[in-house]
């Protein structure tokens, strides 16, 4: 009796599209990425903590904080990890965004100081952080500033 081989899967993981030598990409084969989206989320950042700070009408403060909490901390962090698919970072970043959310505050219920004000201050750090993080690895990065591997 002679058995029938198997075809061998093969899957390649390496990280990014083949490169211009067959490889896997590497970081400076990645497209350039503009500052744009880091100064964006910075000044989101600001305009929402501006419409609590100064009490602005509840519909437009609602829904302005609703969708920064939904979508711009875990997008900001979801963009340090560059992606390449823009539709893919966005979905990462809505739900990192969500998940950051419930644990900033299972931590404030933790600690005994529940505060939305503290909740909010917590998640624009982090967003402001980020986004910080990816305007200062850009800037090296157009520097020529390179690991040593």
């Amino acid at each position: 009796m002679t058995e029938i081989a198997e075809p061998e899967l093969r899957v390649d993981v390496g990280t990014g599209p083949p490169g211009p030598r067959g490889g896997a990409a590497s970081e400076e084969h990645l497209p350039s990425r503009t500052p744009w989206s880091a100064l964006a989320t910075l000044i989101a950042t600001g305009v929402v903590v501006n419409l609590v700070l100064w009490d602005v009408p509840g519909v437009l403060r609602a829904v302005g904080v609703l969708g920064y909490l939904a979508v711009v901390p875990g997008l900001a962090c979801a963009r340090l990890i560059r992606i390449p698919d823009g539709l893919s970072t966005f979905v990462v970043g809505v739900a990192l965004s969500l998940a950051l959310g419930v644990l900033v505050a299972q931590g404030m219920i933790h600690l005994h100081r529940w505060s939305p004000q503290l909740g909010l201050a917590a998640l624009a750090g982090i967003a402001a952080l980020a986004a910080l993080i990816e305007l200062g690895r850009d800037a090296l990065h157009h520097l020529g500033w390179r690991r040593n591997d």
